[in-house]
C-alpha cells in the first residue's frame, strides 16, 4: 500500500491513470491532499507532485493483476480530476472543478461539477448538478444528469439519458435508449433515437418551433391553449425517431 500526503497553495488537479479497480475522490480540508493506493505490488505505481498538480500512475503496463488497485484522494473542495482507466470504476464525493474521465467499461459516480466531459464504451454515468457544460460519448452506457448549467452534448448506442433540467442548447442522439429532459430552459434542443422514446419538458409560456418526425411511432404534445399574452421567447425543438413515441410536455 502506498499512502502520500502532499501540500497544496489552491484546489488540487488530479490525474489519475489505473487500468482496473476503483478510484475514489472525497472532499477534504484545504491546504493539502492524501492519496492511498491499495495494491500488491506498490513498486509498480508512481505518486508524486508538480505544484499543484498530484499524479498516480502505474509505472509499466502489461503487469496482469499488479494494475489493479483501489486508489483514494482526499482533497480540497473544487479540485479537478482527469482519470483515464480501462474497467476501474469512479466515484466523487463533494464538489469538483473540471472532470474529465476516459474508461472502457467501469461505472461513473459524481457529485457535483462545473464541467464534466466524458468517454466511454458501456460504463454508466451518474452526475448531480454541472453548472456549465456536459459532454458525453458512450456505446452503451447510461447517462443521468441533475441540473446542467450549460450545454448538453451526449452520442450514445444504446444507452438511456435523463437529464434533469437544461439551461443552455441540448444535442443528443441514441439508437436505441430513451431520451428524456424534464426541464428545458434552453433555445435550441435537438435529439435523436432509432427506437427508443424522446420526451421533453418546456416552459409555460414559450413559444416552440417544433419538428417531430417518427416513422412508426406517435407523437403526443401537450393541449394547446390560447396565449394571454405573446410568448416571452422561442425554442426551437427538433425530434426525431424512428418507431419510438416523441412527448412534449408543458412544465411551470
Amino acid at each position: 500500500m502506498i499512502e502520500q500526503t502532499f501540500a497544496l497553495t489552491g484546489p488540487a488537479d488530479l490525474d489519475v491513470s489505473v487500468p482496473a479497480g476503483s478510484v475514489a475522490i472525497e472532499d477534504g480540508p484545504a491546504g493539502s491532499a492524501a492519496v492511498t493506493v491499495d495494491t500488491d505490488r506498490p513498486e509498480l505505481w508512481r505518486v508524486f507532485q508538480s505544484g499543484d498538480t498530484i499524479t498516480v500512475s502505474l509505472e509499466r503496463t502489461g503487469i496482469g493483476r499488479g494494475g489493479r488497485a483501489r486508489v483514494r484522494i482526499v482533497a480540497p473542495a473544487a479540485s479537478s480530476l482527469r482519470v483515464i482507466t480501462a474497467s476501474a470504476d469512479v466515484r466523487a464525493r463533494g464538489a469538483l472543478d473540471r472532470v474529465a474521465v476516459n474508461t472502457a467499461s467501469g461505472d461513473i459516480h459524481l457529485g457535483d461539477a462545473n464541467e464534466v466531459t466524458v468517454k466511454t464504451a458501456s460504463g454508466d454515468l451518474y452526475t448531480g448538478t454541472v453548472s456549465r457544460d456536459l459532454t458525453v460519448r458512450s456505446a452503451s452506457g447510461e447517462v443521468r444528469a441533475g441540473d446542467v448549467g450549460g450545454s448538453v452534448q451526449v452520442t450514445t448506442a444504446s444507452g438511456d439519458v435523463y437529464v434533469e433540467s437544461v439551461s443552455e442548447s441540448l444535442f443528443a442522439t441514441s439508437a436505441s435508449g430513451d431520451i428524456s429532459v424534464r426541464r428545458y430552459l434552453g433555445d435550441d434542443l435537438e435529439a435523436a433515437t432509432m427506437s427508443g422514446d424522446v420526451e421533453v419538458g418546456l416552459p409555460a409560456g414559450t413559444g416552440v418551433e417544433l419538428v417531430a418526425t417518427t416513422l412508426s411511432g406517435r407523437v403526443h404534445l401537450p393541449q394547446n391553449r390560447k396565449a394571454a399574452s405573446s410568448p416571452s421567447r422561442q425554442i426551437s425543438v427538433r425530434l426525431k425517431s424512428v418507431s419510438g413515441d416523441l412527448r412534449v410536455r408543458r412544465v411551470e
